[in-house]
């Protein structure tokens, strides 16, 4: 039986860059999601169907030994909080599925199977935190963030139940601020005005920005939310009871990010329209996550070079100039 890497919802924003640092691994790699690829790898099997489908999973899992999973599939914030019944089977009936299909796996095997989790700062609420560490009573308001709080607990019991009888599950989880992607334009969550503004600003469009223009808000570039998913999957053991880590790379506002844009698109205009539901959701999550934890347990690197100037400009740049 080949070992092999399992990744779900790999056409997401944060999977599509997660697939293509892995596919450069030389381990076989898994893909399933419920839309097509149009990109191919050769190490890597594409597998469109649900994470809901019992019947996939378990064939995954009786044709492969499953070492290591990526499980991105879910429904995000905006899109979560309209669908609440398909949030809720999608966001944890899924996850479950997934985590204890892994569990037996783990069992049958005498091994750990290494599972990353993204959760997100949509756990936080209903205030709005500044430094807020993991510890931090939360009490999550939305239906999104009440699904994630609920796997990451729903990890880490499997993950301390694992532990206790030495073969199970490896739970690993981050907790991610906006995320602002130079190669794909993302929709359905709270944050992504910052990615959205990113490419109309190349494209020379007005922006509506949805949310008020000093709302202040954590966010990290897909290249370091990429290496902070390898870094925290990479160690054999992480000597800690802690399974959910905040990362971050800076603290921005709307008008903050027109700034920065305006130094190399000056025409690039925005006008606000708040929604009122983006802002509620905002006006919750924290404005600023401490990293401590995830920087002395496993190393996170939090690059607080300037984004946009060293990164982001340069890559949309390349990405739209390459087409």
């Amino acid at each position: 039986m080949n070992n092999a890497i399992l990744i779900t919802g790999f056409n997401g924003e944060i999977g599509r860059q997660t697939l293509l640092s892995l596919s450069k691994k030389k381990e076989l790699i898994i893909a399933l999601d419920i839309h097509e690829s149009d990109v191919k790898y050769d190490n890597v099997i594409y597998i469109k169907d649900s994470i809901l489908n019992k019947n996939i999973i378990d064939s995954i899992f009786d044709d492969y030994k499953i070492i290591e999973i990526y499980h991105f599939a879910a429904l995000l914030s905006q899109t979560a909080n309209k669908n609440p019944q398909l949030a809720h089977q999608v966001n944890e009936e899924g996850s479950k599925l997934i985590i204890n299909t892994a569990i037996n796996h783990g069992k049958k095997h005498k091994s750990f199977v290494k599972i990353f989790f993204p959760s997100s700062i949509a756990v936080y609420g209903p205030r709005k935190l500044t430094n807020a560490k993991e510890q931090d009573i939360i009490k999550p308001n939305t239906i999104y963030g009440c699904n994630k709080l609920a796997i990451e607990q729903f990890g880490t019991q499997k993950y301390e139940e694992s532990i206790a009888i030495g073969c199970g599950i490896d739970f690993r989880c981050l907790r991610f601020p906006g995320i602002i992607s130079p190669y794909t334009i993302p929709s359905g969550g709270t944050t992504d005005f910052a990615p959205q503004m990113l490419h109309a600003a190349y494209n020379n469009e007005k922006y509506i920005c949805s949310v008020d223009r000093s709302t202040t808000l954590p966010f990290l570039g897909i290249k370091n939310a990429v290496n902070a998913i390898l870094q925290i999957m990479n160690p054999k053991n992480i000597e800690s009871k802690l399974r959910a880590f905040n990362v971050q790379e800076v603290t921005l506002s709307p008008k903050e990010i027109v700034l920065e844009l305006q130094k190399e698109f000056p025409k690039f205009i925005v006008d606000y329209n708040i929604d009122s539901k983006f802002q509620s959701i905002a006006d919750t999550w924290p404005e600023n996550l401490n990293c401590d934890e995830a920087i002395k347990k496993w190393n996170f690197s939090n690059n607080k070079n300037e984004i946009f100037r060293n990164y982001l400009i340069p890559e949309i740049r390349k990405h739209y100039e390459k087409d």
